[in-house]
């Protein structure tokens, strides 16, 4: 390797001991993360933190070696393959002129024995990306790595990836033992110890007595390691709840050593234990999951690698979602993008999105809302109810109200010109439809309106103007793109305003990509959106359709994987129940997950730094497969100020003005309702949106809260 220096793996770990000592005396790791209110104590747990991330990427460098490395007929003793003084490491010459370590000092791994070495690097394409940078949250970055052979060795001591993987899918005694070498190779690595004697040992005092009793283990006699395999393997969720027994594990735990790694070296160690004929759920089968466990733990560190400090002190340790991924769409989310790329090119385009209640539908649209505004590009939207027909037109004309407001922090000057120029005589006409354009010309005094005017209008001069606006306002500078949900409660006269826009002729017509969300199990083969699909077709309107099923296992299995920040080998089992109960429906899966914890079904175990179950108990108890359900259970446990709040909100429909529930507050009736928005918020029942509007998050939520009325009340 070009500009690198080879190291035997034993003197980088001495080496690095030396480095640990100099940044923290005598300390140790587990130190560094009791103390951290002392005076220079972020620098250590910084340096913590890069000194693991380094000993991973070595782990993940080995494991990639003996992937490929060929052992099939079992010549070779193992014993001296697997073992820390038959690596190197390559530290690259730059870096090892700079005064002090850094995470990605690591440049490569090699084999002694068989000659086998690799380059470690991220993706040239992603190189910049992942540069490390001031992270305000002091969270670490990920680093997505490849790996690539660099020995010239012949080609038939290393094996193709095709047999690489049919070798190690083996549940041989050889590839069990594979698994406990690494495992002891993990622990020097980690522990910068030799691995001890009675190792796999049971700790008797693993068990502390600190802990409250509803996560206190009780009391088993664990004398021996069989008797250890086979508590674990009747899926006791008594033990499940203990910390760490094995005795090197307990002690790498106390070393400090991150949870993840302490839990990857006991499935190892417990992958021998298959040989008194166990059934150990955890226990790895081959070391490529654990390479692809290690390349996980290096992507993420932040969730996946290294403890999170703050479930030492927060007694209720919350669901840790990624709020913002969109799990299992990937094909959707391309088809979306490529059609929001060619209205950038000055076009318009339709888009339409069909999906059961919780599919996902919103988290798709918002998936493309950053790259909207990157290039300059306007969001708006509307979300439909029940009650919008009474009002048919007033959901599209507030939709484009909106943009109005976000004129005046971009390109207030040219487009209140243009506007100007455009509507002329008629420009009273253009501020009676849409008030809020006022905030593009201060000068105007603003009319008063006593009367809707979207509906004092009639529909075609509504229409017409509504295009006239948008062909203005809408560029390939300035594309937007008009999301509107729940379409399948909109009027057939909104949707032809939806169709003029879109089919404009004009040479410089207007560049709008609109997409369109609505429940196709509850719509029928002669409602209007299927007549404007098809409108839209005979007018050369490019139009997509898509539909979002639910989540299939393996991405359903991520999504929970990523919330528990375990290992998705583990979360299998847990995920193959949530699918039959939800049938992949993510927003169920939310209700359902959030129902296991408040039960006490799925509990945080603080000494382990984990989430623990039990499959069987999870599948005995008789939960409920609807999701409404799952929602009303939990606002009947709220106070009175909330509930009422809810219900308030229920009745106006998704979205409700923070200044309507301060209207009522000052009356005698509702005197209290302004103090249950907390609670409302804090629970997750509605969010903020916009400047002073609060909405529930989903359709499910506000359901829920409106049938908490009573049926009379309704009648009102």
């Amino acid at each position: 390797m070009a500009d690198t220096t080879l190291f035997p793996l034993r003197s980088w770990i001495e080496s690095e001991a030396d480095e640990d000592e100099l940044h923290d005396g005598s300390k140790k790791f587990r130190d560094l993360e009791e103390d951290n209110n002392t005076p220079n104590n972020s620098n250590k747990n910084e340096h913590y933190k890069e000194s693991i991330i380094r000993r991973t990427t070595i782990a993940y460098g080995i494991a990639e070696l003996l992937k490929r490395s060929s052992n099939e007929n079992g010549e070779l003793d193992e014993t001296n393959i697997i073992r820390i003084d038959n690596f190197t490491v390559s530290i690259s010459n730059s870096k090892q002129r700079v005064s002090s370590r850094s995470w990605d000092d690591i440049e490569g791994v090699g084999m002694i024995s068989s000659g086998l070495s690799l380059m470690i690097e991220e993706p040239s394409y992603l190189r910049g990306l992942l540069e490390r940078e001031e992270n305000c949250d002091g969270q670490m970055l990920g680093r997505c790595l490849e790996v690539e052979f660099t020995s010239a060795v012949p080609q038939e001591h290393l094996m193709t990836g095709t047999e690489a993987e049919a070798a190690t899918v083996s549940l041989s005694e050889q590839e069990n033992n594979r698994c406990n070498l690494f495992a002891r190779l993990l622990y020097e690595l980690f522990s910068c110890e030799p691995f001890p004697d009675d190792a796999l040992a049971v700790d008797a005092d693993a068990t502390p007595s600190k802990e409250g009793a509803q996560k206190r283990a009780k009391s088993h006699d664990m004398s021996s390691r069989k008797n250890l395999m086979l508590t674990r393997a009747r899926g006791d969720f008594d033990r499940a709840e203990m910390p760490f027994q094995i005795r090197c594990i307990v002690r790498m735990l106390k070393l400090g050593i991150p949870a993840s790694i302490c839990l990857m070296t006991q499935n190892l160690l417990e992958s021998a234990l298959r040989e008194d004929g166990g059934q150990l759920h955890d226990a790895y089968e081959s070391l490529r999951a654990v390479g692809e466990d290690l390349h996980l733990l290096l992507l993420d560190p932040d969730r996946f690698l290294f403890d999170d400090e703050s479930h030492s002190i927060q007694n209720d340790v919350q669901l840790l979602y990624r709020k913002d991924k969109l799990y299992g769409r990937d094909k959707e989310e391309t088809l979306i993008t490529d059609a929001f790329c060619r209205v950038s090119r000055g076009k318009s385009e339709s888009f339409f999105i069909g999906g059961f209640s919780g599919s996902g539908k919103s988290m798709l649209v918002n998936s493309l809302r950053d790259r909207v505004k990157c290039v300059g590009g306007y969001t708006i939207k509307h979300k439909f109810d029940p009650m919008s027909q009474e009002k048919p037109l007033s959901g599209v004309i507030s939709a484009f109200n909106q943009i109005c407001l976000m004129i005046k922090g971009r390109a207030r000057p040219v487009i209140a010109k243009k506007l100007g120029e455009e509507f002329g005589v008629d420009f009273s006409l253009l501020m009676r439809l849409l008030p809020n354009v006022s905030v593009l010309f201060p000068e105007h005094v603003r009319p008063v309106i006593n009367v809707d005017a979207g509906e004092a209008m009639n529909a075609r001069s509504v229409c017409f103007t509504l295009l006239r606006f948008v062909r203005v306002v809408s560029s390939s500078s300035h594309p937007v793109m008009l999301f509107l949900d729940d379409i399948q409660w909109a009027d057939s006269t909104a949707l032809d305003v939806i169709h003029t826009i879109l089919s404009d002729t004009k040479t410089m017509g207007s560049c709008m990509l609109f997409v369109g969300a609505y429940r196709d199990n509850e719509v029928q083969v002669d409602h209007p959106i299927f007549d404007l699909m098809e409108k839209l077709e005979i007018s050369n309107v490019q139009t997509t359709k898509v539909s979002l099923s639910g989540l299939d296992q393996e991405d359903l299995n991520t999504m929970i994987s990523d919330a528990l920040c375990l290992y998705p080998r583990i979360c299998k089992s847990l995920s193959g129940i949530v699918f039959q109960k939800t049938k992949g429906s993510p927003f169920f899966v939310l209700e359902f997950m959030q129902s296991l914890k408040s039960r006490g079904l799925l509990e945080y175990n603080f000494h382990q730094k984990r989430w623990v179950w039990n499959e069987d108990i999870i599948r005995a108890e008789d939960i409920t497969d609807n999701v409404l359900h799952l929602v009303s259970s939990k606002m009947d446990g709220l106070s009175d100020n909330v509930q009422t709040l809810l219900k308030i909100m229920a009745c106006f429909g998704s979205c409700t003005s923070e200044s309507v529930i301060g209207y009522l507050n000052e009356s005698v009736e509702y005197a209290e309702v302004l103090n249950g928005l907390e609670g409302a918020l804090i629970d997750g029942f509605i969010v903020k949106e916009g400047e002073g509007s609060l909405q529930f998050v989903h359709d499910k939520v506000r359901e829920a809260a409106y049938n908490l009325i009573p049926d009379s009340d309704k009648k009102q």
